[in-house]
């Protein structure tokens, strides 16, 4: 069975229980139930293969609703949170509020009207209204042609979330950590890839030669994720005491941003254009 994300964010729990987070789903996104787990939570996958446990209660999972969103095409909301508002004014009240990354309805009219906004569908069957210049069609693939753009677009996105705090799990402006940020940053663009800080096989990264990497690359330290920038810097959501999270640091010593701890803990670099 499968399931719709309704609210803003759906923790995943490590455990059935509010217990560690392992990472946030997010609005309109759809999970594929596995079990029941204790206490009332399910357990459920992500679309990109990722498991854990939620409250139902944050789901829709009506048969009729999941096969009619499913087949919906979709706005990606790139705002760092969106009302949805009742009415196509900024007085109006809220239906619901989405991070980047949530996923709404598009509908048949591409029509502005109001304050900027433009009709939009919810998972319920519900229409809204969102400003129009917070959304933009979801991507949905790539292609290796297009590999200086696609860079280009990933390290864009990451630099979005400079300076969001670090979230343990988390994958949101509200807060984010390192494997957060780079999957977040790629799954916008439509790359999916694993959501932890390591290449795993059935995903699309391959480990390439540290001296080869180019920007929007990853590179691996001990338990620990960031995307190369060029120019010798990267940027990563860091729980480092002196780093507010989200922050950019350099290999070079001579740097004013050089992070002496990291190089010596890198363990791979990772591309998805090889």
């Amino acid at each position: 069975m499968k399931a719709i994300i309704k609210t803003d964010i759906c923790p995943l729990y490590e455990k059935p229980s509010p217990s560690e987070l392992t990472d946030e789903t997010l609005h309109g996104m759809i999970v594929e139930k596995l079990s029941d787990g204790p206490y009332g939570f399910w357990r459920v996958r992500t679309h990109y293969n990722y498991e854990g446990y939620v409250i139902p209660g944050m789901l829709y999972y009506d048969e009729k609703l999941v096969t009619r969103w499913q087949k919906a095409h979709k706005w990606t909301v790139w705002s760092p949170y969106l009302d949805i508002k009742e009415k196509p004014s900024v007085r109006s009240g809220n239906l619901v509020s989405c991070p980047r990354g949530s996923l709404l309805e598009q509908l048949d009219t591409d029509e502005i009207i109001g304050d900027g906004y433009i009709e939009i569908g919810l998972p319920n069957g519900d229409t809204g209204f969102a400003r129009r210049p917070c959304i933009a069609p979801q991507i949905n693939s790539w292609s290796k042609t297009d590999e200086k753009d696609i860079r280009a677009d990933l390290v864009k996105t990451a630099m979005l979330y400079l300076g969001v705090q670090y979230r343990w799990g988390g994958k949101t402006p509200l807060g984010i950590d390192c494997s957060g940020l780079t999957s977040i940053a790629y799954m916008l663009n439509g790359i999916l890839i694993y959501r932890d800080a390591d290449i795993r096989p059935g995903f699309g990264m391959k480990e390439i030669p540290f001296n080869d990497k180019q920007p929007g690359d990853l590179i691996f330290f001990k338990g620990h994720v960031a995307m190369y920038l060029g120019n010798n810097e990267f940027i990563h959501s860091t729980a480092y005491p002196a780093a507010s999270g989200v922050a950019i640091n350099s290999f070079d010593p001579a740097s004013p941003i050089y992070r002496e701890d990291l190089p010596k803990k890198v363990t791979k670099t990772g591309s998805v254009f090889v």
